[in-house]
C-alpha cells in the first residue's frame, strides 16, 4: 500500500493539472464571444450617456457644446415626457394585472385537464410565435373602421361600429387588449410550469384538514408560486415600460398623445426632432426606472427566500 500511494497521488496531481488546462482552454474559447457581447451591450450605454451630456442635435453638426446635465433638466421640465411616463405606467399596470389574473386562470385550468393538455397549450402560445410587426398590422386590419371584420361582426348583431384607433378612449383600451393578447401566453407558460412543479404533500394535508379549492389557492398555491410571480412581474414590467413596437404600428402615439409611451416619445425626440441629447437623457430615465423596479422586486424575492 505504501508503494502505491505516491503513484496514486502523482496521478491525481496530473489529472488536476490537466483539468485546469481544460478549464482555461474553455475560457479562451468563449472569450471572443464574451468580448463581443460586452462591447455590443456596454458601448451603446456609454455612448448614450456621453451624448446625454452634450447639446447633440443632428441638424447642427458643428455645434456640440458640453452642457453637463442640462438635457436631464429639460427632460424633467418637459410636460410631454411626464405625460408619456404617466401613459406608460397606466398601460403597464393595467396590462400586468390582467395578464397575471388571466394567465394564472388559464394555467390552473390546464392543470385540471386530463387530456389534450399539449394541444390546448400549443394553441395558447400561438401569439408568442408571431412578430410584433405582424401582430400590430394584423390587428390594425381587423380593427379597421371600414374594412375590418370586427366592426362587420358587430354590425351584424346590431352593435354600432366603433373607430377603435381613432378615439382616445377606445385606442387606449384597444392597445392594452392587443398587448394582453400578445403577452399572456408567456405568463401562462410560467404559471403552468410552476404549478406542475409544486409539491403534493401540502395539498394532501390541506384536503385532510377539510380545505376547499379556493382556500388551497389562496393559502398554498399563491404563496408557493411567489418566486415565479416576482419573476413574471419583473420581466413583464421591463417589457411594458419599454413598449414601442405596438404603439408605433397601431396608433403612432395618438390620437393626440393618449397612447404615447415614453419609448415612443424618445423615438420622436431622436428621429423626428433630431435631438439625440434629450433622447439619450430620457433613455437613461427608463434605465433608472427599470433598474429601481428590478432591484426592489428581486430584493423582495431574496427576503422571502431567506425567511423560508
Amino acid at each position: 500500500m505504501g508503494g502505491l500511494l505516491p503513484t496514486t497521488q502523482f496521478g491525481i496531481e496530473k489529472f488536476m493539472k490537466k483539468k485546469r488546462k481544460i478549464i482555461q482552454f474553455k475560457h479562451w474559447l468563449i472569450m471572443p464571444s464574451t468580448i463581443v457581447m460586452l462591447a455590443v451591450m456596454i458601448f451603446p450605454l456609454i455612448y448614450s450617456l456621453w451624448t446625454s451630456l452634450y447639446y447633440y442635435v443632428i441638424s447642427k453638426p458643428n455645434y456640440r457644446p458640453f452642457i453637463w446635465f442640462e438635457n436631464y433638466k429639460n427632460i424633467l421640465l418637459d410636460g410631454r415626457v411626464l405625460e408619456s411616463i404617466g401613459v406608460t405606467l397606466k398601460i403597464s399596470l393595467i396590462a400586468l394585472i390582467i395578464e397575471l389574473l388571466l394567465g394564472f386562470l388559464l394555467a390552473y385550468c390546464l392543470t385540471k385537464i386530463n387530456r389534450m393538455q399539449n394541444f390546448f397549450l400549443s394553441i395558447l402560445i400561438i401569439p408568442m410565435m408571431l412578430s410584433s410587426v405582424a401582430i400590430g398590422l394584423m390587428w390594425r386590419l381587423l380593427l379597421n373602421p371600414d374594412l375590418g371584420i370586427i366592426n362587420y361582426l358587430l354590425e351584424t348583431v346590431g352593435i354600432k361600429p366603433q373607430p377603435w384607433l381613432a378615439l382616445p378612449e377606445t385606442a387606449f383600451g384597444t392597445l392594452i387588449f392587443v398587448e394582453v393578447w400578445r403577452s399572456t401566453p408567456f405568463v401562462v407558460l410560467m404559471f403552468y410550469s410552476g404549478l406542475l412543479s409544486l409539491p403534493i404533500e401540502p395539498y394532501e394535508s390541506a384536503t385532510i384538514e377539510g380545505a376547499n379549492n379556493w382556500q388551497k389557492i389562496i393559502h398554498l398555491t399563491l404563496p408557493l408560486l411567489r418566486p415565479i410571480i416576482i419573476i413574471i412581474v419583473t420581466i413583464r414590467l421591463i417589457n411594458l415600460i419599454k413598449m414601442y413596437d405596438l404603439v408605433f404600428i397601431m396608433t403612432h402615439g395618438g390620437p393626440g398623445s393618449s397612447t404615447e409611451t415614453i419609448a415612443h416619445y424618445i423615438y420622436k425626440l431622436g428621429f423626428t426632432n433630431l435631438d439625440l441629447g434629450k433622447a439619450s437623457a430620457a433613455s437613461w430615465f427608463i434605465v433608472i426606472i427599470i433598474g429601481l423596479l428590478s432591484s426592489v422586486l428581486f430584493n423582495r424575492f431574496i427576503e422571502k427566500k431567506s425567511k423560508v
